[in-house]
């Protein structure tokens, strides 16, 4: 986890999830579960990206590897 990394993409769509967040229970009439907006706002707020490099790197090879596999057996 590592703070100020997320994308700009990242940190809109958790500003509407917040959103949808907040006013989801007060339309349903249970305004307290607001409060669980707080955590995805804190992450919008703070930028927290939640992938390492490492686990991308892992994920790439295994993609080439698929790619490989299918040219190699035509």
């Amino acid at each position: 986890m590592t703070y100020f990394t997320a994308s700009f993409e990242t940190i809109t769509l958790r500003f509407f999830l917040m959103m949808a967040i907040i006013i989801g229970p007060f339309f349903s009439g249970f305004p307290i579960l607001g409060i669980l907006a707080l955590p995805v706002f804190l992450s919008a707020l703070t930028g927290v990206s939640f992938t390492t490099k490492k686990a991308h790197k892992v994920a790439d090879m295994n993609v080439v590897n698929k790619e490989n596999k299918m040219h190699t057996a035509a």
